[in-house]
């Protein structure tokens, strides 16, 4: 199962690079994408990202303080939630209080990590 790794700025990055490394390990069938580790050099990174968002129907979004508010991140997460009775977009909060949650009038209900 392919899950897409969305992120913006320094902290958010070194969030889905965590999550590509570790994941693999938890559900073996996961096959992680980080644009930044996995679109190969040279080529048209547009058009990797756009294949990769059609092919997929996991995401994971890295939400972080300074990334709250970013374009890009909802470009990607906009892309992957094209259909949403296939598609799972799963917001993963760092440093941030929840948003909404289960029975909430948000779209795409969240969490956040918890130290266990």
């Amino acid at each position: 199962m392919k899950v897409f790794l969305i992120w913006s700025g320094d902290l958010s990055h070194r969030l889905a690079l965590a999550l590509r490394d570790r994941l693999p390990s938890v559900i073996q069938s996961i096959e992680p994408f980080v644009s930044s580790e996995d679109i190969e050099k040279g080529t048209r990174w547009s058009a990797t990202i756009a294949r990769e968002l059609e092919a997929t129907s996991v995401g994971v979004v890295c939400v972080t303080r300074e990334n709250l508010t970013s374009s890009w991140l909802n470009f990607e997460a906009g892309g992957l939630a094209k259909s949403l009775d296939e598609s799972r977009v799963m917001p993963f909060l760092l440093g941030l209080i929840e948003v909404g949650g289960a029975g909430s009038a948000d779209p795409v209900p969240t969490d956040r990590l918890r130290r266990g």
